[in-house]
């Protein structure tokens, strides 16, 4: 009886494992899909929490709002990501490009925000924190000299809440995560 558990134990830990490895990543597909995957295996897709299953080391799949999305590693290190979306849509989808030169060379300065800021921070923060994405509360994204950034809080039960903040460039890619806890000096 103790043998079965102890191989879904293992089972479990070698899953957990492999979802640990996947890196941060951020693919656009056609019809308007966005996947960004954080650290420690959040994935989104368009914003919103989707579930990642790995399969093995090279492949894994996130499914969420209507969309699957596979991921197969190649050996050189490049992924082949592909959709299938609702009514039998389908393609490939691309690496997120977050700083392609402007079209023009006088290029207009926009009040608009990059999309999908808050997500990719709350899962950088889940991934940070190791924890899960509900117990990130992120505010509101506000232009800094340098882009944008994005303040929130982490509950980490026993440990308490941790203030954080994501920074982005002008072009909304995130450039890094910041604790604001100051933990002393060991």
């Amino acid at each position: 009886m103790l043998k079965p558990l102890l191989i879904s134990s293992c089972a479990l830990l070698i899953a957990g494992a492999a979802q640990a490895a996947i890196p941060t990543m951020n693919y656009t597909c056609p019809t308007g899909i966005e996947l960004h995957i954080a650290e420690g295996g959040y994935a989104f897709i368009n914003g919103k929490k989707a579930k990642l299953k790995v399969m093995n080391e090279n492949y894994f799949e996130v499914t969420g709002q209507g969309v699957g999305i596979a991921v197969a590693s190649n050996p050189d290190g490049s992924r082949i990501v592909s959709y299938t979306g609702k009514h039998g849509a389908n393609g490939m989808c691309s690496e997120a490009k977050f700083d392609q030169p402007a079209a023009s060379p006088a290029p207009k300065k926009t009040t608009a925000m990059p999309k999908n800021m808050t997500a990719y921070c709350k899962g950088e923060a889940a991934g940070q924190f190791n924890t899960k994405p509900m117990y990130i509360q992120t505010g509101k994204a506000f232009a800094t000299s340098t882009g944008y950034a994005i303040k929130g809080t982490g509950d980490l039960g026993n440990q308490g809440k941790k203030p954080f903040q994501c920074n982005f460039d002008q072009n909304g890619k995130l450039m890094n995560f910041q604790s604001l806890v100051n933990e002393g000096s060991l």
